[in-house]
């Protein structure tokens, strides 16, 4: 009798262990999360919080409003923020955790100059409260914000596009200081050959901001890449195959550093997904086609991570011939080689946008699902085998920093809006004006309203815009080179006036310096 319920109680935890077993593999081949659905929403970026929670961001309602959705750590949503007035367009294209656990946010929208795109930037506390936003205006050009990332400063830089009548300046980047105070401007002119360039997304580490996207050479499409540091000063630019391979059609969209300091690129070759590898000098050093064979109908590679020191991840959009659709996830070792692949839901209705490790090393994938004429935002979740992730059953405190309860709600910004081509557009508000010219006794001295560097020619290298500065140097030399003048002046002295009674007639050359660069310069004569 013993035995008998010895082997009943034995056989009763088996049947357990067996029904949890099977609970959790079938609940684990169906981690999508779906949201907005009926609303038109659309999804950009994905990132994991202090809290283990997670912030999606994206838009909502045919791109009137912003975005952004908390989930607790299995994906269920716990509050929203849309932000925008519903009249005009917000898209939010990338979103950030900042030093304080808020979040800063950038992307387009046509608030400011309707029907004109701008780019915006929105800073949101740890409670997703309003800090403060800024718009950048160009007069008759379309721009967007389309990469931001936290500096070590505690500031922000972003990366726009413009698509206008210059097509000088398409690529800049934008450093803000912690409140939002535009503090320069970095605008990278097109080079010999070059056309049509696009940047797509920005990496940044302590050193380095790296942009991805594509340009024409002269006429065929090729990945392009522009390293710099964290002060915007360009390092190099890569036109991938520019000399490998002139025959190299594709494109780049993401880009990630290894520990060893090469560069790994998802994008596209003619119609294959790619995987490109280049060295931190700006070398080419591999392409490798994710697929054995042509697609025939075409596919690409959106984004990647690395996943250790040896492993990516990274994502396949591709069809056939005859129209039958792949969505996939890619484990490869760094040379490219294919070790796994998890062939994901409705591959032809869905696309991805982004995709982030966990704190304990899971693989969220973002992206967009289209159902019914409609679309939603899809959120996956993988464990290191590429499986869909299990439930936590552990219990997380999420939005612990805020000190009430976080509700969804609406917010409609009133940003201070700066427009940033007054420089190009009327270079005397850049010049150092001296007068009277001719001089005899008293010169008044003019400051610029901008600080102007420009480091190449008009077809190749980069020009600064500076908005914010502590002090420069105005110097004044004779003929023969003798610096008979020096003195600091600070940003908010907008005019000096100089007593030049005793100076000996003869041509003079007042110098405005900046970071040991001039900025600005002016030639006067005394009598």
């Amino acid at each position: 009798m013993a035995g008998r319920t010895f082997n009943f109680l034995l056989m009763k935890k088996i049947l357990i262990i067996l029904f949890i077993s099977f609970y959790q593999t079938t609940y684990c081949q169906d981690w999508n999360k779906y949201y907005g659905y009926g609303h038109q929403p659309y999804s950009s970026y994905c990132i994991e919080q202090y809290d283990k929670g997670y912030i999606l961001a994206g838009d909502i309602q045919s791109y009137k409003y912003g975005w952004i959705i908390k989930t607790d750590i299995n994906g269920n949503q716990l509050w929203d923020i849309k932000i925008g007035d519903g009249i005009h367009s917000v898209m939010p294209s990338n979103i950030e955790q900042t030093s304080d656990n808020g979040f800063i946010l950038c992307g387009v929208t046509t608030m400011f100059n309707s029907p004109q795109s701008d780019p915006f930037i929105i800073k949101l506390n740890a409670c997703g409260q309003l800090e403060w936003c800024r718009g950048l205006m160009v007069d008759n050009d379309y721009g967007a914000g389309v990469s931001i990332k936290p500096t070590s400063d505690g500031g922000f830089c972003m990366m726009g596009m413009f698509y206008g009548n210059n097509p000088y300046d398409r690529i800049r980047v934008f450093k803000f200081d912690s409140v939002g105070e535009l503090i320069w401007v970095k605008i990278y002119n097109k080079t010999n050959n070059i056309n049509s360039e696009s940047m797509y997304t920005m990496y940044s580490d302590s050193t380095t901001l790296l942009m991805t996207g594509f340009c024409y050479y002269p006429n065929w499409i090729k990945p392009y890449f522009i390293e710099t540091d964290t002060a915007g000063n360009e390092k190099w630019r890569l036109v991938y195959s520019q000399h490998t391979d002139t025959s190299y059609i594709g494109a780049a969209w993401t880009s990630v550093k290894s520990r060893t300091g090469n560069y790994y690129s998802a994008g596209w070759r003619e119609n294959f997904p790619e995987l490109l590898k280049f060295s931190g000098q700006g070398y080419e050093l591999m392409n490798k086609d994710l697929l054995s064979s042509s697609p025939d109908n075409g596919g690409a590679s959106r984004v990647l991570i690395l996943y250790n020191d040896t492993t990516i991840i990274i994502d396949g959009e591709w069809s056939t011939s005859s129209s039958v659709y792949y969505y996939a996830l890619w484990k490869t070792d760094t040379l490219g080689n294919v070790k796994t692949t998890k062939y994901l839901p409705d591959p032809a209705n869905s696309d991805s946008r982004w995709i982030t490790k966990t704190f304990d090393k899971k693989i969220l994938l973002i992206g967009v699902n289209y159902i019914g004429g409609s679309s939603r935002i899809e959120l996956l979740k993988f464990n290191s085998d590429l499986e869909y992730d299990s439930i936590y059953t552990r219990q997380f405190t999420y939005d612990s920093l805020c000190p009430h309860p976080i509700v969804s709600d609406t917010i409609v910004p009133s940003c201070a809006v700066v427009g940033i081509d007054e420089p190009l557009k009327n270079p005397e508000t850049t010049a150092l004006k001296v007068y009277p010219n001719p001089a005899r006794s008293i010169v008044t001295v003019e400051f610029p309203k901008h600080l102007v560097i420009k480091n190449g020619s008009a077809a190749f290298g980069s020009t600064t815009v500076y908005e914010r500065w502590k002090s420069t140097t105005l110097e004044v030399f004779d003929l023969s080179g003798k610096r008979i003048l020096q003195q600091e002046v600070v940003r908010a002295q907008t005019t000096m006036e100089l007593d030049v009674s005793a100076w000996h007639g003869g041509m003079y050359y007042f110098r405005l310096s900046y970071n040991g660069r001039t900025v600005a310069g002016e030639k006067v004569v005394m009598n």
